[in-house]
């Protein structure tokens, strides 16, 4: 017999072996027909995710990968077979996956010129259009090597207007000047053909091949869809042209030539002998899609480097629209729960970095690093609507994660951008260095009442306009604590570091640092509310160094904009555009600091606003004029209980906001809140990767500088 104490014990240590927890391991030298212990590692994710389908278990199984690189040759899929909680874990900082192969054997054509053979997978098969040369993005061949061509004249032909929005199909003829076309004279028509034109028009890009160019008038053909009759091509628009033999001569920039080799002009530092280049071999690094009723679930990624995915440009080429909307993401998500990024880096991108699409719930990217991207970074929801849905993406979080150095595709993609989605939470977060904007919510255009524009699905899943009486589901998102700044960068127009786009009821907008937006030509703005935006709250934001003004309503109703500082924004301070039959928003109790333009932009006197309790200054005047009047007069009209007094900042000209003295703030109602916790938090060495470099921050202010001539 047992004695008591014995069978307890026994009985204890088997259900402790019960309760030992599934692991298996990868490493660089493991193969996929190994059982994924220590002493025989898997090599792959998928080779994980395949071995764990066999377990059938429904307790965690954690995958425990060595450091090291990898290399995909195709995305990790995961759908609704995959019922089992699985944990992604690297062992250390340095586990890489590459979605790409490295390229050897370069060779020294002149001290200015190397090459190296095309590598075998891109053997027999379409080339590649992206190559990172010791972890730094190389620009393919184009002209101008810095700043933008002109155009001079657009033509257009429709060919088969179709039933859309826009012309089905339509042919343009854009004139070019002689000067900057040049070029174009020294090069094959087989050449021209697979050159690629990049137009940049407002807040759009459109990207094509070249289908004609005609030597004689200095114009090349385009084709594709009609333009937009909001947002044309016309004779204020910019381009490059890339791809192109004869704009092969800057440092940094490559070319495949017909004779199947790469070519690449060597930068400052590139030693031949240690040269790292790789190139795309696939444009995902991941896919998980689950089935509406049946979502993939509980699957974490922790510390894990995903490097070099890539994109390549369709024949008939990306027709523009706003912020890249259709564009995918390295990794895609759809029909989800508690998917969760975790100190995972993503770079080298063709595409936007992280997109949870459709009915993504409860998910995370948190502490992670985003950059060198070829749009944005993080996408939640569709932007498509689908009526039958009755939920959206919703109750997602992007938090203490930088994401930078975007748009180098696409520049109107945007850093953060939540489309039919809601309860997301924004927070904490380090977004700079994109060409458009920093956060975007919302993805409707005007009133439900009087019918909103919005992109919907067609029976191939194709996106097409609609106009009708539907509600925005972007409803209670919460943007916070967020530092965005060196925006635009004088290439595109019509952004903000947070823009609201479509009613967004409930959505809260505070406690963000937002400075250095410039745009092309107009708007660049702080904050923006614009195409009906109802009800938004911002409240207890810094805004400064921003081109048009620090806030800026298009139009939109009962909004709330408080307890914020607006400070030394270039031609204006605040902004107004569309009087309506309704209130359009409260400005009260902010901090409003001048030192250029006008403190007042728009025909903000004649719209329902209700302004009160603010403070304004000027540092050139004692008396500066509100829409042309003295603020005696203005106050008649507007700004009830508001003053006119020095705020008593620290040191405004060094950009220090803080307040010497409450003695104006208590005048007003103002109550100080703590802006230097906006951006990330943790290490010190977290926060100083967050900061952009000076060489950067030298080179956007040298075109602020040029542009303000």
């Amino acid at each position: 017999m047992i004695p008591a104490t014995l069978f307890l014990y026994i009985l204890g240590f088997w259900f402790s072996a019960l309760s030992e927890p599934t692991t298996l391991y990868l490493a660089p030298n493991g193969l996929d027909t190994n059982p994924g212990t220590q002493e025989a590692p898997l090599l792959s994710l998928t080779g994980a995710r395949d071995l764990i389908r066999k377990l059938q278990t429904s307790d965690t199984v954690y995958v425990k990968i060595a450091p090291g690189d990898y290399h995909l040759t195709k995305p990790l899929e995961l759908t609704s077979a995959d019922a089992t909680p699985i944990v992604f874990e690297g062992m250390d900082d340095r586990v890489t996956f590459y979605g790409g192969v490295s390229i050897s054997g370069w060779e020294r054509v002149s001290d200015r010129l190397w090459r190296a053979p095309v590598p075998l997978p891109y053997h027999g098969r379409a080339g590649f259009e992206q190559l990172f040369v010791n972890g730094e993005r190389a620009i393919r061949a184009r002209m101008p090597n810095t700043g933008f061509f002109q155009v001079k004249a657009v033509e257009e032909t429709i060919v088969d207007r179709g039933r859309d929005r826009l012309p089905e199909f339509a042919i343009q003829k854009i004139s070019l000047d002689p000067g900057d076309a040049g070029f174009l004279q020294e090069e094959s028509p087989v050449n021209i053909k697979n050159a690629v034109i990049t137009f940049y028009h407002k807040w759009d890009v459109t990207r094509k091949y070249i289908d004609h160019f005609d030597p004689d008038s200095s114009a090349v053909y385009i084709r594709g869809k009609g333009m937009q009759p909001w947002n044309q091509l016309d004779g204020i628009t910019k381009y490059r042209i890339e791809n192109i033999p004869v704009a092969l001569d800057a440092p940094g920039e490559w070319l495949v030539k017909e004779d199947r080799y790469v070519y690449y002009i060597p930068r400052e530092g590139d030693e031949l002998a240690s040269l790292s280049a790789y190139v795309p071999i696939t444009d995902k690094f991941m896919i998980i899609r689950g089935d509406k009723s049946n979502p993939v679930k509980n699957k974490i990624f922790k510390n894990i480097r995903f490097k070099v995915a890539g994109y390549q440009l369709p024949k008939q080429g990306d027709d523009p629209l706003q912020a890249a909307a259709p564009l995918e993401a390295s990794i895609m998500v759809d029909y989800a729960d508690h998917i969760v990024f975790e100190n995972c880096e993503i770079a080298h991108t063709g595409l936007y970095g992280v997109w949870f699409r459709r009915q993504v719930t409860n998910s995370k990217i948190k502490s992670s690093y985003l950059h060198d991207l070829g749009a944005g970074g993080v996408k939640i929801g569709d932007f498509l609507y689908h009526e039958e849905d009755k939920e959206v993406s919703a109750n997602n979080l992007v938090h203490n994660s930088i994401i930078r150095d975007g748009g180098h595709l696409f520049p109107s993609a945007v850093g953060v951008i939540v489309f039919h989605a809601r309860d997301n939470e924004i927070s904490h977060n380090e977004i700079a260095d994109f060409r458009y904007s920093g956060i975007s919510v919302g993805w409707m255009w005007g009133y439900e009442a009087t019918k909103v524009a919005t992109n919907v699905p067609d029976k191939h899943g194709l996106s097409r306009w609609r106009e009708d009486h539907l509600k925005s589901p972007a409803t209670g998102n919460v943007i916070a604590y967020n530092h965005i700044h060196h925006l635009g960068w004088g290439e595109l127009s019509d952004m903000g570091g947070v823009y609201i786009l479509s009613e967004a009821f409930g959505t809260h907008v505070h406690h963000n640092v937002i400075h250095h937006v410039y745009s092309a030509t107009y708007g660049g703005w702080g904050l923006y509310t614009d195409e009906g935006a109802t009800h938004v709250t911002m409240e207890n934001n810094l805004l400064y160094d921003c081109k048009n003004s620090g806030f800026h309503q298009h139009y939109g109703k009962e909004n709330t904009i408080r307890n914020n500082i607006f400070a030394f924004n270039l031609k204006g301070q605040l902004q107004f555009t569309r009087v309506e039959k309704h209130r359009s928003f409260d400005f009260v109790h902010n901090i409003v600091y001048a030192s250029s333009g006008d403190m007042l932009l728009g025909n903000v006197k004649d719209a329902d606003i209700r302004m009160e309790n603010n403070c304004y200054w000027d540092t050139r005047t004692r008396e500066p004029l509100f829409q042309n009047m003295p603020f005696r007069e203005w106050k008649k009209h507007k700004d009830k209980n508001s003053i006119l007094a020095d705020p008593g900042f620290v040191d405004a000209e060094n950009r220090d906001f803080r307040l010497k003295s409450l003695s104006v703030a208590r005048k007003i109602g103002f109550k100080p809140f703590d802006y230097t916790q906006a951006g990330v938090y943790g290490s010190e060495e977290w926060k100083q990767l967050a900061k952009l470099d000076d060489a950067k921050l030298a080179a956007f202010d040298a075109i602020v500088r040029e542009m303000e001539k």
